[in-house]
């Protein structure tokens, strides 16, 4: 889904520097701000240490590299009674693939590559070969072929990117087209659960659905956002969330309960975090220069309005 809507930001504005400041100001102030809530607000809770031993050491100014997108995990703290009673932000590591892809677009767009739409499809299809020949023989194939884990993920994570982009090259809005593609998501899905890949057919099925509904421009999907773009808000806030609920819990509330006083806390930290941190860093966002009026009308001229209307 990052890669089909990233793609439409650089199709209609193809400039670097306005589009780097736009990714920038979408990703760095949400960031910020879970980073320096956990750093100063959740890790004193949590820690075990006093507030004075807390701040003097070493994880606190090494975890604060995350501003600087350089991902560190460890912060002085302890869910007793967690499963994973260290982790502080898991998903956060998964920032700088996102960076890399958005460079990668960047490159292939100044190179011209974007404008061949079977160049990206075919790009794209033999980094999935690649891929399904790694995934086929094992991860000790990738060190054998010189990839490292991350070299690894970034191809991994890369492909259901450039999956997006494909998609956004491919994808016309028609009721056909969306038909074909919901429904392709999902006879690939299927047979990806039959052949025993559970994960890999809810990853086909579920952005497929998703974009196939939110395109419909339907009455629900136009709605869908009229109180605010939840989406990097729950990707950020989440599991420091759960981590803390299921910490202070303790085993006192059966799974459905807690699961839904987990959703409805993330949910409210994700519209916090959209209304006053990332709705107003994405007011700075650079516009997109305005075309020229045509000074008469040509026997065009309706032609090119519509266009102008739709850029």
């Amino acid at each position: 889904m990052s890669g089909y809507l990233v793609s439409q930001s650089w199709s209609a504005d193809p400039h670097v520097l306005r589009f780097a400041a736009r990714r920038l100001l979408r990703i760095w102030p949400g960031l910020a701000a879970v980073v320096l809530l956990s750093t100063f607000v959740w890790g004193p809770l949590v820690s075990p240490l006093p507030l004075r031993e807390y701040l003097q050491q070493p994880q606190i100014p090494d975890y604060l590299r995350n501003l600087m997108f350089v991902m560190r995990g460890a912060l002085p703290v302890n869910f007793v009674g967690n499963a994973l009673p260290f982790a502080v932000n898991g998903p956060l590591w998964t920032i700088p693939l996102e960076l890399q892809c958005y460079v990668a677009l960047v490159v292939f767009g100044v190179l011209g590559l974007l404008r061949w739409r079977w160049v990206v499809l075919a790009l794209t299809a033999a980094a999935a070969l690649r891929y399904g020949v790694i995934e086929a023989r094992g991860d000790f194939l990738a060190r054998d072929m010189g990839l490292s884990l991350e070299q690894h993920f970034l191809l991994e994570f890369g492909l259901f990117f450039a999956a997006g982009v494909v998609l956004h090259h491919f994808f016309d809005g028609s009721a056909r087209r969306r038909a074909a593609f919901v429904g392709g998501g999902w006879l690939f899905g299927l047979i990806a659960i039959q052949l025993g890949r559970p994960l890999l057919g809810l990853l086909l099925i579920v952005p497929c659905t998703v974009i196939g509904v939110a395109t419909a421009s339907t009455p629900v999907a136009r709605s869908a956002g009229r109180f605010g773009d939840l989406s990097y808000g729950l990707y950020i806030f989440a599991f420091p969330v759960q981590q803390t609920i299921v910490w202070l819990n303790h085993g006192r509330l059966p799974w459905v309960p807690l699961f839904l006083v987990t959703l409805l806390a993330c949910v409210a930290m994700a519209l916090a975090s959209w209304h006053l941190v990332e709705k107003r860093a994405l007011r700075l966002k650079p516009a997109r220069p305005q075309r020229a009026a045509v000074p008469t009308p040509g026997p065009h001229a309706e032609e090119e309005r519509v266009s102008l209307s739709h850029q």
